[in-house]
Order: C-alpha cells, then sequence, then structure tokens
C-alpha cells in the first residue's frame, strides 16, 4: 500500500502541472491525502505504528481460587493519525467541489476530527463498559453531523449547479460516505 499511495501521489503531482492554477487545488489536496496515507502504511509496516490495549481478564471457578490473565488487544494508532488528517482533505475537496459554504465545511471537518479522535478512544477504552460504548455512539454521531453538513448541503448547493457537478459531487460523496459506513464492519 506504501508504494501504491506513493506512486498515486506522484501521479496526482504530475496532472496538477497541466491544470490551471485556480484548478490545482484539487489535485494538490488529493497529493497530500495519498502522500500522508503512505507514511501511515509505512509507518503500520515498519512496525512503528501500533501499541497493545491490555486488560485484565478474570476466570472465575467454582471449587478453585479464581485466576487471572491478559488479554491483549493490537491498536493501531498510526490510522487513526492518518484518518484525522486525510479525511478532513476528503471533505475539503468534497465541499469544494459541492461549492458548501465555509460554516458548513468548518463543522464537518470538526465533526469528522471529532469522529476519528472518539473513535480511536474507544479503541483503547476497556471491553464492554459503557466508556467504550459512549466513545464510539459520540463517534457515530459525529458522523452523522459529518454527512448532514457535506451531503445535505453539497445536495442543495450542486442542484444549481451543471448537470456534470451534480454528477461528480453525487457519485464522489455517495462512494465516500458508502466506504466510511462500511469500513468499520
Amino acid at each position: 500500500m506504501f508504494g501504491i499511495m506513493v506512486a498515486s501521489s506522484g501521479v496526482f503531482a504530475l496532472s496538477s502541472w497541466n491544470v490551471p492554477i485556480s484548478r490545482r487545488v484539487y489535485y494538490v489536496i488529493t497529493t497530500l491525502t495519498t502522500i500522508i496515507a503512505a507514511l501511515s502504511y509505512f509507518a503500520q509496516a515498519s512496525g512503528h505504528a501500533s501499541t497493545f490495549n491490555c486488560i485484565t481478564v478474570r476466570d472465575e471457578h467454582e471449587h478453585l481460587p479464581d485466576t487471572f490473565h491478559d488479554v491483549c488487544r493490537q491498536v493501531y494508532w498510526a490510522r487513526y493519525v492518518d484518518w484525522a488528517l486525510t479525511t478532513p482533505l476528503l471533505i475539503l475537496n468534497l465541499s469544494l467541489v459541492g461549492g458548501i459554504d465555509g460554516a458548513h465545511t468548518l463543522m464537518a471537518i470538526v465533526a469528522n476530527v471529532i469522529m476519528i479522535l472518539t473513535g480511536l478512544f474507544s479503541a483503547f477504552g476497556q471491553t464492554g463498559t459503557s466508556q467504550k460504548w459512549g466513545w464510539y455512539t459520540i463517534s457515530c454521531i459525529s458522523y452523522l453531523f459529518v454527512v448532514w453538513h457535506v451531503a445535505l448541503h453539497g445536495t442543495r448547493m450542486v442542484a444549481s449547479k451543471g448537470a456534470g457537478v451534480r454528477k461528480l459531487f453525487s457519485s464522489l460523496a455517495l462512494f465516500t460516505f458508502i466506504l466510511w459506513t462500511l469500513y468499520p464492519m
């Protein structure tokens, strides 16, 4: 994946040279997104991007003393750092394509960062606790705010633009939100 992301970054950067400066921002944002993702994949591949979240489990026995053992879950925290940087860039790109105003774009980006960070906090929470489920719930609600700010307002904004822009925004937004919805599964 590191190689694919580096190659993609090169393609986007080279492609931007043939685009008028007024439209180059889309290429720059996409290039930055793939560069950040490449760094994240390199960190994961080199083993410098994860840690273990361990909990102690108590095993109760009827005629013997209770025993304890640790259960550890590997958390790839670099993914969350990657997502906290790249998904706001994706939202910015969608917002620019859709002509979404700055207030809704900013709210979508902040809700997205909250979604990612609370997902990280949930990953480090203890299994089966209200703490873990609380962070997860906040993350899901934040996701709904992202969809609301981008999809609802973006659809309204592109309604007055040409069919090409409408189709591009709709297909990109739909693809993005379906992928983000299915990804945790």
